[in-house]
């Protein structure tokens, strides 16, 4: 190909020249004919077979598919060996640049790193241009100047290897090519040379060169500089300013090479970048540029670092050798290293977020590359060798994103503290359908009577609830513990606290009446009012759940550790603020029924268990926001606390309630007789547990009002039962108000005051007296019913 262009290249010449003279043309083309028929004879006597079958895999054996492809090949050792196998055989090779390694090792090398060394090949092109434009013929015929300027590129940077200015065909002088070219030898000197002589690079075998002269051909994609010149006229004046407009090129003009053995330059493998510079023709008006030859500069293969590592996601990069190192992919990734040159391993494993490197005594935390391609190398022969059993990083402790060794990451949970402190609330738990038998076993007891058994068993419930989050706070946080403490909490909540602040209510509705019209609030109302209580606090919950579905933080404990715990936003602030104004309203009900008359105290036990709860849940969400805020605390801390909270609400307010009524029905209770049970406990302690009113007829009222028939709290006591318990105790205020009279009738008797004693006499056989059918009845009446009053048995215990 070369031999057909040179042909063309002086056709096109002889005829731009002199195309009539046909006796020539023809001398040429057989002398060119000669020499190509001359070159292949002399390539193939040249020829080593090993270098034979290098040309056939260099050239079309390789392509740019990645290794992933084919994990069997190692593409890596392929490349190299014929690297090694061409530097063997450089003194048998052809002349050229036809060796190259293909697509795959391509042109990210050179962008990625020598591009400042490119850009030194771009300030020389765009000078060329400009010498070859205006420069006198003296300076351009100056040999020495172009072979000092290409010395003076590879002397100045380390890097570049060898530099080069090519011209083309007849460009220069009446040279057919002419390239200055200065290069690094084998002992560190600089070589300076011809490189036309050694080769002909116009064939587009040479990459280098063709690809810049086919750019070169359109002129329009380049730029123009327009400026001004004022030469030197003499010692005092400038001459005429001058316009000056020239061709410039760009580093994206460019063109890096494939990786190619330089046959009869620098005798290597390299890369080279290329740039074209322009000629000029002057037409009397004004100036036209045409390709007039190349600027480049060489960057030896061993400068090359070869990128093992996976490409990118996304990264539209040829990279032949992607892929091929051999990191465990499982726990390390590759990570190149530059600066290693054109050779395998230049890369190391470090290891993944979520493992570490075993040694961690070491000071270099990764695995070298090339420890591992030996390693993998005597593997793939069946050789001894380790690369199975190490190179893996060991995994990180639980919840761990980073770690340099097995210490844990997450602040590890006390475990027997937390089962104890859950065993206990369990036992606590236990008692709770214990209360409910008693209940029932007891429930036609007075004192349960007037407590209401239905709605005590309610409260059960609800602080069943209540101690349901210590269970699920048992676990790590999740979103379905996180989810299910605030159910049970507000659920447990509105169950037991709305039944006591309820049971409150009725109270202090009855107590408030002032006439003697008995007012009935059966236990039946009171549960209506607390499904409705229930049902704000569900479709709260429900709201909650979906708009604000909890979740779990993550945050650093004191000492470094990850700590885990439910979120906290404003809806848990708005649920604990409505809790206060709910017992808020608890506290008025208990300050309004503070002096109710009651026979067994329970309205002091319930104002003694809200004003706890709520002192109590106060302290508790104060106490929350420090625990929480900015980072969470110990959970199991925070654990105690709400363990605490719980026994010092729940449990407490359950001994309140319950714990007196026990005392009572096993303290004045013959278990063997039933109905002695009801008899002696319908009696009860008169001095302890009754109130005793004050002497005088309104001693009546205050018994009757006094009487847990006038505020039933249970829909078991019919009217009957009620009216004789009634009757009794009017029976009794009598007999007090009987007692008082006789002892005023002895005392006035003994201070000579006998007009006050006839009228006491009149007031006792009043007293005494029966009522006729036909009169209206004196004595109290209850329903409709008349109650008749019978002295006579407290006739003897008057007497003084």
């Amino acid at each position: 190909m070369e031999n057909w262009n040179l042909i063309n290249h002086t056709m096109v010449s002889l005829d731009g020249r002199n195309s009539g003279n046909v006796f020539w043309w023809y001398i040429i083309v057989f002398s060119m004919s000669s020499y190509a028929i001359g070159k292949i004879v002399n390539y193939t006597a040249q020829v080593a077979p090993s270098f034979q079958d290098f040309e056939n895999i260099s050239i079309t054996g390789f392509s740019s598919t990645p290794r992933s492809d084919d994990k069997d090949r190692d593409i890596v050792a392929e490349f190299l060996d014929q690297v090694e196998k061409h530097e063997q055989h450089k003194e048998n090779c052809t002349p050229g640049t036809k060796f190259n390694l293909g697509e795959g090792v391509i042109q990210q090398y050179g962008i990625n790193k020598f591009k400042r060394q490119a850009l030194v090949a771009v300030n020389r092109a765009n000078l060329l241009t400009r010498l070859w434009k205006e420069a006198p013929k003296e300076v351009l015929d100056s040999e020495y100047l172009l072979y000092a300027q290409v010395r003076n590129f590879v002397e100045g940077d380390p890097e570049i290897f060898a530099a080069g200015n090519c011209y083309d065909y007849m460009e220069y002088k009446n040279y057919y090519l002419f390239c200055p070219y200065a290069h690094r030898t084998e002992d560190g000197a600089i070589n300076v040379k011809d490189l036309s002589i050694e080769y002909d690079y116009l064939g587009n075998d040479s990459e280098w060169f063709y690809t810049a002269r086919m750019k070169a051909s359109k002129l329009e994609n380049f730029n123009y500089t327009i400026g001004t010149t004022q030469m030197r006229l003499n010692q005092t004046l400038h001459a005429e300013t001058t316009i000056d407009k020239v061709i410039t090129v760009t580093y994206n003009d460019g063109h890096w090479s494939k990786p190619y053995f330089d046959c009869g330059g620098g005798f290597i493998w390299m890369m080279t970048y290329t740039v074209p510079f322009f000629g000029t023709t002057y037409n009397g008006l004004n100036y036209t540029f045409k390709f007039k030859g190349t600027s480049g500069i060489d960057i030896a293969l061993q400068k090359v670092d070869i990128d093992q590592c996976p490409l990118p996601e996304g990264s539209t990069e040829t990279n032949v050798f992607a892929g091929s190192a051999r990191c465990k992919e499982a726990t390390t990734k590759c990570v190149p290293i530059p600066g290693l040159g054109f050779r395998r391993g230049s890369y190391k494993c470090v290891c993944k977020d979520g493992f570490y490197f075993p040694y961690t005594n070491s000071f270099n935390k990764y695995f070298n590359g090339t420890d591992v391609e030996n390693e993998y190398a005597k593997f793939r022969r069946g050789e001894v060798n380790y690369y199975t059993e190490s190179f893996e990083c060991l995994p990180c402790a639980p919840g761990c994103d980073t770690c340099e060794d097995r210490s844990p990451c997450i602040l590890t949970l006390n475990w027997i503290q937390r089962s104890l402190t859950l065993g206990v609330s369990c036992l606590i738990m236990c008692c709770i359908p214990l209360l409910i038998l008693f209940t029932y076993q007891y429930k036609n007891v007075k004192v349960l009577k007037a407590a209401s058994p239905v709605l005590l068993r309610i409260i059960l419930l609800g602080a069943f609830f209540l101690y349901c989050p210590l269970i699920v706070g048992y676990f790590n946080a999740s979103v379905i513990t996180c989810i299910l403490r605030f159910w049970f909490r507000e659920i447990g909540f509105s169950i037991s606290y709305g039944a006591l602040l309820l049971k409150t209510w009725r109270i202090s509705v009855v107590f408030r009446v002032r006439s003697a019209q008995r007012v009935k609030i059966s236990d039946t109302d009171l549960i209506k009012r607390l499904l409705l209580v229930i049902f704000v606090f569900v479709a709260y919950l429900t709201a909650r759940t979906i708009a604000g579905t909890p979740t779990v933080i993550e945050g650093k404990h004191v000492n470094g550790l990850k700590a885990f715990q439910c979120s906290s936003d404003w809806w848990d602030h708005s649920s604990a603020i409505a809790e206060l104004l709910f017992l808020f309203w608890g506290i008025r009900l208990c300050i309004v029924v503070r002096k109710a008359p009651s026979e067994f105290n329970e309205s002091r036990f319930i104002s003694w268990a809200i004003y706890n709860e709520t002192l109590l849940s106060l302290f508790l969400n104060v106490s929350m926001i420090f625990l929480q805020d900015p980072f969470p605390t110990n959970p199991d801390l925070m654990y105690l606390v709400i363990f605490i909270h719980t026994q010092l609400t729940t449990t407490v307010t359950l001994a309140f309630l319950f714990g007196s009524k026990a005392y009572l029905v096993y303290k004045y209770t013959d278990k063997e007789d039933s109905h002695q049970q009801t008899t002696m406990l319908s009696k009860g302690s008169k001095q302890k547990y009754t109130h005793k009113p004050s002497a005088g007829f309104g001693s009546i009222n205050a018994s009757v009002n006094n009487s847990s028939c006038n505020y039933n709290y249970s829909d078991r006591v019919d009217d009957a039962e009620c009216e004789s318990l009634l009757e009794k105790d009017i029976q009794e205020e009598f007999r007090r108000l009987y007692t008082q009279l006789e002892l005023l009738k002895q005392r006035n008797m003994k201070i000579g005051n006998r007009h006050l004693q006839h009228k006491l006499s009149a007031m006792t056989e009043a007293a005494k007296k029966e009522d006729t059918p036909n009169s209206t009845p004196t004595t109290p009446n209850m329903n409709g019913k008349r109650v008749v009053i019978n002295l006579d048995h407290f006739k003897e215990s008057t007497e003084l």
